[in-house]
């Protein structure tokens, strides 16, 4: 089994191919770290919900690999009553848009005694960052969570589009990790993070007087990488989609090229 040659985040998860598995499988790496920390007080439940996206409004709809509609060319003439017809053939071809119904999984940590929703973990997908519906929706339902005191923690693993609004400028990044603890009021701790960098270990926060306890995000994609064996779906041979930028380029191209040349 061969492990992703990045030393953080692996690029090649945010395809429109493998980011709909790879939200499917990190929450539950993400209860697995945390079930066994949070008892017997909190427990870990997933909470799906079904979404419909059509993926990214400015990516190339084949990204998107529906299947097609295969044409047989055949010899044979066609008879229309006793006329011979014969096919025109069409002037061009494009395939339907159809939105693709997707899975969206939150881990909420709960409190056992009473079941309240003390944490939200959000793994952000793109009907949470581009533009629309999709993600006023999710603006309100994060308010929400504020205005009802939880205990938030968003985690931004794509690099199109958007970041989730915060009060003042971010920093240009690849992914952003942010952690807020409602008794620190409205403010968030952040993780800006290259591609460079290794993913983080992050405090989940808890009801006082009980201490945070750590998700180890790094272990948790790891983990993911190595049971859905991504390793296999993932074509190295050619660049990631997005495009990194300027400074990065050199480096993502020779992590890619020097791991092509050890599987050789």
């Amino acid at each position: 089994m061969t492990p992703s040659p990045f030393p953080g985040m692996d690029p090649y998860l945010e395809s429109a191919d493998l980011w709909p598995d790879v939200h499917d499988t990190l929450p539950l790496m993400f209860r697995e770290q945390l079930a066994p920390l949070l008892a017997p007080n909190y427990v870990a439940e997933l909470n799906t919900q079904i979404v419909i996206e059509r993926w990214w409004d400015d990516a190339p709809f084949e990204e998107m690999r529906l299947p097609d509609l295969t044409i047989t060319q055949t010899t044979e003439p066609i008879y229309a009553g006793s006329t011979l017809a014969t096919i025109t053939p069409p002037t061009l071809q494009r395939r339907i848009i159809t939105p693709i119904p997707t899975r969206h999984i939150t881990v909420y940590l709960r409190l056992r005694r009473n079941n309240r929703i003390v944490t939200v973990v959000e793994l952000l997908s793109p009907f949470n960052k581009k533009n629309g519906a999709e993600r006023d929706e999710y603006l309100e339902k994060r308010a929400m969570y504020v205005q009802s005191g939880m205990h938030i923690v968003e985690i931004d693993l794509l690099r199109r589009g958007p970041r989730m609004p915060f009060e003042g400028s971010l920093p240009r990044c690849d992914y952003l990790i942010a952690v807020r603890n409602a008794y620190q009021r409205l403010d968030s701790d952040l993780w800006s993070l290259s591609v460079r960098n290794p993913l983080p270990v992050i405090p989940i926060p808890l009801l006082r007087p009980d201490p945070d306890v750590p998700l180890d995000l790094g272990d948790a994609l790891r983990t993911a990488y190595q049971r859905a064996r991504y390793d296999l779906r993932i074509d190295y041979a050619n660049p990631p989609d997005p495009p990194f930028r300027a400074q990065d380029v050199e480096w993502v191209e020779e992590i890619r090229k020097q791991h092509l040349a050890n599987k050789i």
